[in-house]
């Protein structure tokens, strides 16, 4: 590993912790409404400030490579998920064998899979379900998470929304589903395809 994907690497994973903590902040305003005390304000403005500083450092270490491995920075950001909760849960984790590179910068990437996987850790409990799914369909590479717990975020449609805007700057899309205990959410993103490859050479 080059000094400069370690460097982008442990970028990544303050910029996912930062916007966790933003959401977490949110989803503490949702409920409480107009009820808002400073401290609320003041940490979402230092983790604001923080993330600014954060997005213009990876722009500078990582920002010429237009391709990326879904695969390793699923399992990537599973593996940090997992040590990062409180609970034990299960993890099923398939990945698709055939090449899952997109064309999409690999520090965007992965912010995408880290806030879906906030998403759908956030509502499991002790023994509940997390099945990850890298597949290929119809020129794309998907994403997809199924959350099959038993504390359902009745704000997760809210907090989606944002999460579907930035996928959709990477030139894909962002689907969820939610039934009464669990979660369903798709990324898909366009898969990097031969002829891609030769006209890049």
């Amino acid at each position: 590993m080059t000094s400069k994907d370690s460097d982008l690497g442990k970028l990544t994973s303050l910029l996912g912790q930062c916007l966790g903590r933003i959401d977490e902040e949110a989803f503490r305003l949702q409920e409480k409404g107009e009820d808002v005390d400073f401290d609320t304000a003041d940490r979402l403005e230092d983790e604001t400030g923080i993330l600014h500083e954060l997005v213009e450092s990876m722009l500078d270490v990582e920002m010429n490579s237009d391709e990326t491995n879904v695969n390793q920075i699923v399992a990537r950001v599973a593996e940090s998920c997992l040590q990062e909760l409180t609970v034990p849960i299960v993890l099923r984790q398939t990945l698709t064998a055939e090449s899952s590179m997109v064309v999409a910068p690999a520090a965007l990437v992965n912010v995408a899979v880290q806030r879906a996987m906030a998403l759908a850790v956030k509502p499991l409990g002790p023994g509940d379900e997390l099945r990850l799914t890298t597949r290929l369909d119809c020129g794309s590479v998907l994403f997809e998470i199924e959350s099959l717990g038993s504390h359902p975020d009745s704000n997760a449609g809210d907090r989606v929304e944002t999460l579907r805007e930035f996928v959709e700057e990477l030139g894909g899309t962002c689907q969820m589903r939610q039934d009464a205990e669990d979660l369903f959410l798709v990324l898909e993103l366009p898969q990097v395809m031969a002829t891609d490859r030769s006209e890049s050479l």
